[in-house]
């Protein structure tokens, strides 16, 4: 287990509750119509299909071998390799393990690991049982190919995911694939961190920050396990984890039976959104502040931002839309492609040459519907932080201006950006409503 600690203030009373232990109990006496659903006249947002994917394959892998000491058995096909089903079962149980130690609940029971050879990648499906307590809760199992002899760290860092999804899911089997996504592959990096398997997934994440953190595929290492990371920095106390599993325990719903998909109403954005509003804050900052301190991944980490992030070196490097000089301002610049909602965007501004006593006027322009939320960060030559802008986001409004004083002695000024999503109060992201719209804007830099 990765020897990372939590530091920061604790949620609003309400997720701290949860974060505390008995997570699955005190989730479930919770009122969620507080979280204000939609109007009646508008589309009740919903999530994934209740029918799972697919049954559990227990034909195709009779041979079977139980943990003595967790609630976990391997299964496997006749023709796979003893060694295959031993080791499986030993990263479930060191996975296992490690989850309790965080303080998280296991999966529902029953959950198996199915080693099949004829499936293509690993996959962890909810059950079509109903939980006898009304909620959206389900047990799982993991169907994956058999470990090969060179798997290395990627067979284990597969399981943990697994049996994180498996945890989410028993949580609330309704969460968005986005929130399970990151979530799973979070957990999965603190009790069997793989660098061959996170490194590409930060990788792609970060050279595309335009694209949405909350559509990923939970069956593969995703990137978006940054998130998670920065929530437990800045609202978590105590061990990690705890922040992003009860986010999702607090979204737990009751789906009408007989119904085709998962009313996942509210979701995690949603308990994120109400829960920072007694701390004076709001989801905008959180995804705002969460925007500057991605840029501070890998060798452009400064220690100040998320920790323990310097070790993805060059894979950590968000992209950049545009890097240009101070003496070649004005420009006006614009995004290569248009960015999704809670997709995010970053332009340099090289401060070489600068004259002393020089001033920068920032001014941007998006597209209607969207809101676009902005931070000017001033940073030093050493790569840190030396201070930032933020520009407020106004509802209604499609045009932001600001001016920026004090550039002497830095190395460049970033301009980070957010696409929040809808500029309708009423109607705030939601990320179980397709497509995601992406939206363009333009930034013009004046000296």
């Amino acid at each position: 287990m990765r020897g990372r600690f939590v530091t920061g203030a604790v949620l609003a009373a309400g997720v701290a509750a949860l974060l505390g232990g008995g997570a699955v109990a005190r989730a479930q006496t919770l009122d969620p119509g507080r979280f204000g659903p939609p109007p009646s006249n508008e589309p009740r947002s919903t999530g994934r299909e209740v029918v799972p994917a697919l049954a559990r394959p227990a034909a195709a892998a009779p041979v079977v071998a139980c943990s003595f000491t967790e609630s976990v058995c391997v299964h496997a096909a006749p023709r796979v390799a003893p060694v295959a089903v031993l080791d499986t079962l030993r990263y479930a149980e060191h996975a296992l393990r490690g989850y309790r130690a965080l303080g998280l609940p296991p999966p529902l029971p029953p959950y198996d690991v199915y080693l099949v050879p004829s499936q293509a990648a690993p996959a962890t499906v909810a059950d079509l049982v109903p939980t006898s307590d009304g909620w959206d809760r389900a047990s799982a199992f993991t169907v994956m190919p058999p470990p090969g002899p060179t798997a290395g760290c990627s067979a284990s860092f597969a399981v943990a995911q697994g049996v994180a999804h498996a945890i989410a899911l028993g949580l609330d089997a309704g969460a968005e694939n986005g929130a399970l996504s990151m979530a799973g592959s979070y957990l999965g990096s603190l009790v069997a961190d793989c660098e061959p398997a996170e490194l590409p997934a930060i990788d792609a994440f970060q050279a595309h920050p335009e694209r949405s953190f909350a559509a990923g595929d939970p069956d593969q290492p995703d990137g978006a396990l940054l998130f998670p990371w920065f929530l437990d920095d800045t609202l978590g106390v105590g061990a990690p984890g705890r922040v992003i599993v009860g986010l999702i325990a607090m979204g737990a719903q009751h789906t009408p039976p007989g119904s085709w998909e998962w009313n996942n109403e509210p979701d995690i954005f949603d308990v994120l959104r109400n829960t920072m509003k007694p701390r004076g804050s709001s989801l905008d900052n959180v995804l705002l502040d969460f925007a500057v301190a991605r840029a501070f991944v890998g060798s452009r980490s400064d220690g100040a931002h998320l920790t323990d992030v310097e070790r993805f070196g060059a894979s950590g490097r968000v992209r950049f839309e545009w890097a240009v000089p101070f003496a070649s301002l004005p420009r006006r610049l614009a995004p290569l492609a248009a960015i999704e909602p809670t997709g995010m965007t970053y332009l340099w501004l090289d401060l070489t040459g600068a004259p002393p006593g020089a001033e920068l006027t920032f001014v941007a322009d998006w597209e209607v519907p969207a809101l676009f939320r902005w931070s000017l960060v001033k940073v030093d030559p050493s790569g840190a932080e030396a201070g930032r802008l933020d520009v407020a986001g106004v509802f209604g409004e499609h045009h932001a201006e600001k001016s920026v004083i004090g550039l002497d002695g830095l190395a460049g000024v970033m301009v980070v950006g957010v696409n929040i999503g809808s500029d309708d109060r009423s109607h705030p992201f939601d990320p179980d409503e397709q497509p995601l719209m992406p939206h363009g804007y333009t930034v013009t830099l004046v000296k």
